[in-house]
């Protein structure tokens, strides 16, 4: 019988279900007795959270549905304080709480030693010997995608394919004969995570349940399939991979860290990279700039393809990537809920209290980034930031784990891209775009491909 890794009863995982609500004495606006202050937070809420700090300062509360209050906190030193959590007093478990029922216990909701064992296990899934072998796995999603592109097209519809297509094949290792059900599955629940809880057959939330439910059990059966064989693809490696007391992981655990993954790199890059085509789209300098970088490395190269060694060649695409996390970070709050009572900037806050960290207001302060509301990927070849101004994949032992894995998804695509397509928009196209739970556009987003000759 294997030894599996037991779960650590951490403090934190007994906090009581219900958030403190004792927050009177703390700032922020008045909100109404339904809606709460949800106009305040709407279109953007980075704007909208702007304004408020102008008036009450780093450490505030709004009210939600029925105006039940929330602690909002901005600014580099709230940051710092709720990332880095140097005194262990910041549950991530109970912060994400509404994402549990459908991803269970994955390396997101795990807190101090208990998350603390579950990500040493999994580091070495994003280190350069494994990004090496992903690379080579999402080269053939890639360019299935961008078979045939011509005239306009809705590019976040594309973009959420591509990225499940390439979640699928390279964390998953399931091929294309067999990628049609998991992804009608996984986007059905992907699409629901915030859904009201409303169980009725019928519902939006039921199906996804019911598609989660049917997604555990490929998993499990992949799992049983997987145990002791080599595999270059992520699951392969995390069900036989074992810690220094040979330890494996139990099935439940990597069905869970498998949907949180999968989550992650789905919706949050689907999103960047269609934000980066709009960008790339609606200056057409700052594309063929680009594309003339990519044109460079594969001459250099000699190859079409996009090798692990010549990543660090795409700096252009790094400043790209870099301010299009600045301006659109697919997830605009970071919770957290505090296990002991703490002081922040004069505001005693009490324990047990639901805390929303809102780093886009950072990115969005004009005495941190010149010019803020402009898109300028040079900021970043040319300024040093202000520790804790910028941090799109989080800080501490939180930090992303596959944050290098997503730089290198952005640059495999669109290295390929540009080199195949040039990208625009119409003069008089807008985009309006939905900010919560994550940014997307609100009516769809049509870019115009045109082939290049000859692929080039």
């Amino acid at each position: 019988m294997s030894n599996f890794i037991p779960l650590i009863p951490e403090s934190s995982y007994e906090l009581p279900a219900k958030p403190n609500a004792q927050l009177a004495h703390l700032p922020g606006p008045s909100g109404h007795w339904l809606f709460g202050n949800f106009r305040q937070l709407g279109p953007n809420p980075a704007a909208g959270l702007t304004e408020l700090r102008a008036r009450y300062g780093d450490c505030f509360t709004l009210g939600f549905f029925r105006n039940r209050r929330v602690l909002v906190m901005v600014g580099p030193a709230a940051n710092e304080l709720i990332l880095m959590d140097r005194d262990g007093n910041f549950s991530s478990h109970w912060g994400w709480e509404v994402v549990q029922r459908f991803f269970g216990r994955n390396i997101l909701v795990r807190d101090f030693d208990d998350h603390h064992q579950h990500r040493k296990l999994m580091t070495h899934l994003f280190k350069a010997q494994s990004l090496k072998l992903y690379l080579k796995c999402m080269r053939a999603p890639v360019e299935r995608s961008l078979e045939r592109l011509e005239g306009p097209l809705d590019v976040y519809q594309r973009t959420k394919t591509l990225a499940l297509d390439i979640a699928v094949r390279v964390f998953a290792g399931i091929t294309a004969d067999d990628v049609s059900d998991w992804n009608r599955d996984l986007t059905m629940v992907l699409s629901n995570v915030m859904a009201h809880r409303i169980r009725l057959p019928g519902t939006s939330y039921w199906q996804a349940l019911r598609a989660r439910d049917r997604l555990r059990l490929r998993l499990q059966k992949e799992i049983a399939n997987r145990r002791g064989r080599s595999g270059d693809d992520l699951l392969s490696q995390l069900v036989n991979h074992r810690d220094e007391e040979g330890r494996v992981l139990c099935d439940q655990d990597i069905v869970d860290h498998m949907f949180g993954f999968l989550f992650a790199a789905h919706d949050t890059t689907a999103s960047s990279l269609a934000m980066l085509a709009w960008q790339l789209a609606r200056y057409p300098d700052l594309q063929t700039a680009t594309r003339q970088e990519c044109r460079r490395l594969r001459e250099e190269s000699g190859t079409e393809l996009l090798r692990y060694e010549d990543l660090g060649q795409l700096t252009g695409i790094d400043s790209l990537f870099k301010e299009t996390l600045r301006m659109f970070a697919p997830i605009q709050f970071i919770p957290r809920r505090n296990q002991s009572k703490f002081c922040f900037q004069g505001h005693n806050i009490p324990e047990n209290t639901q805390i929303l960290l809102a780093p886009q207001v950072s990115h969005f302060d004009s005495e941190l980034f010149a010019e803020p509301d402009r898109f300028l990927p040079q900021r970043f070849e040319q300024t040093t930031l202000t520790p804790f101004s910028f941090i799109p994949f989080g800080k501490g032992s939180h930090t992303c784990l596959g944050m290098q894995f997503a730089n290198m998804e952005i640059k495999a695509v669109l290295y390929r891209l540009l080199l195949k397509y040039r990208l625009r928009i119409q003069k008089s196209q807008t985009l309006e775009l939905d900010y919560l739970p994550i940014v997307r556009p609100k009516k769809g987003m049509t870019i115009i491909f045109e082939s290049l000759p000859d692929d080039g």
